[in-house]
């Protein structure tokens, strides 16, 4: 294969990581099973993956049967109908809460696959009962989005450093306009929220855009070279399996997600230059707890801890921005 240089770019995978590359390999012929595809490819660091056949690709297929279960996609090519099978071998491994929690203090990426209780559920977005309406309008202001920093709390996130290194600075990721409109767009909105301010410090991380379901976009900030040099906390992260053993004899749950959690966390003002990043258009930093630090879970954590203290292991469990208020009966709930 020839590689054609076109230059540095990025591409941004499906777990949100942005892979940087540079060049192009033009009209690689490619063979599946009976299918022969000549297409351009960018070169890029994809671990055990050999290649990615994109949405473009797919694009040409026209119509097409796909089963899920079986991996099995037909097609019609030439005038012919073609059958890709995939491999149906590949097993899920299971992996213990423990190593789910390092992986998340060491600030990697990780899948997890989660199975729902079995019970009654509402549809989000769904009718609220008649019974819950005038509980809901005595305490709207609960559910306003909120505005400008939070009031100081007892718990401050810091953040300590390794002994002896130097600033962590990362050159800013390169996007596509339109990710850059957007990126514009949501700084102005932090900028008015008050949550962020532009900033001079020495550290700098790269801005990352992960989309949402609804197709909004998430602002993330890559923190991984930071968190390398981060001291772990040693705070203790609750036990799924002991949460559930809570639950035993309860039939009435109420799940609470907290709007922007860890937005309602202040920084410790020595620790704010150390979490600055840096966009295609300006440095900025955060004054509040953003998402992707290596300690945020635990400071979370320990702050639910304090505030439902008198109230956890009765009706309460929380963990980390998920707040579950369980009970016997619809009375007593």
């Amino acid at each position: 294969m020839k590689l054609v240089d076109t230059g540095g770019y990025g591409v941004m995978m499906g777990m949100g990581k942005v892979e940087m590359g540079r060049g192009v390999c033009r009209e690689v012929m490619l063979k599946i099973q009976s299918i022969q595809v000549k297409k351009d490819f960018l070169p890029l660091e994809l671990g055990s993956i050999d290649i990615i056949l994109g949405m473009k690709w797919l694009q040409t297929l026209g119509e097409t049967k796909v089963n899920w279960g079986t991996l099995r996609m037909e097609l019609v090519k030439d005038g012919r109908k073609r059958v890709i099978q995939g491999y149906t071998g590949l097993s899920k491994a299971g992996v213990s809460l423990k190593s789910i929690i390092k992986t998340i203090q060491e600030g990697e990426d990780y899948l997890v696959e989660l199975y729902r209780l079995e019970g009654v559920s509402v549809e989000e977005g769904g009718d609220i009962p008649l019974s819950m309406q005038p509980l809901i309008q005595e305490f709207k202001e609960v559910f306003q989005p909120p505005l400008g920093l939070p009031p100081p709390r007892e718990q401050e996130h810091a953040i300590i450093l390794r002994e002896g290194m130097s600033p962590v600075s990362i050159r800013p990721y390169r996007y596509p306009q339109f990710q850059k409109d957007e990126i514009e767009k949501l700084i102005r909105k932090m900028l008015e929220a008050g949550i962020i301010r532009p900033s001079t410090s020495l550290f700098s991380s790269p801005v990352l855009l992960v989309k949402k379901k609804d197709g909004s976009w998430h602002f993330c900030v890559d923190y991984r070279a930071l968190n390398k040099e981060t001291i772990p906390d040693t705070f203790t992260i609750p036990l799924i399996d002991e949460l559930l053993d809570e639950l035993s004899g309860t039939v009435i749950f109420d799940k609470n997600d907290l709007k922007s959690g860890y937005h309602q966390i202040q920084m410790k003002k020595e620790d704010v230059s150390k979490i600055a990043f840096r966009t295609h258009e300006g440095h900025y930093k955060f004054l509040v707890m953003p998402f992707g630090l290596t300690n945020a879970p635990a400071t979370f954590q320990a702050l639910m801890n304090k505030i439902f203290k008198p109230y956890l292991r009765r009706f309460v469990l929380v963990f980390f921005d998920g707040i579950l208020v369980y009970s016997r009966t619809e009375e007593e709930h």
